[in-house]
């Protein structure tokens, strides 16, 4: 059974779709669960699957801080990025 696209009317399936997301100049693409129309990509998510997107942006905001700690030079009282 479908739900119903709440702005277009179409009928939506459950699925799993590559959905990328970005953060900072960070590309990230996700296998994201959530209700897909056939044709197109304009899904919608409930809490569980935005689990996903979360952990993707948590994923980037980690590797973002790991290479502003890499890329950090200080020289006397003036930190360098």
């Amino acid at each position: 059974m479908g739900k119903i696209h709440p702005e277009t009317g179409e009928v939506l399936h459950r699925d799993v779709r590559p959905i990328e997301y970005t953060y900072k100049e960070q590309k990230i693409i996700v296998d994201q669960p959530g209700w897909y129309p056939t044709e197109g990509d304009e899904g919608i998510f409930n809490r569980q699957d935005m689990k996903v997107a979360s952990k993707a942006l948590e994923i980037m905001k980690e590797r973002h801080q790991r290479y502003l700690k890499e890329n950090n030079f200080e020289v006397g009282d003036v930190a360098f990025a």
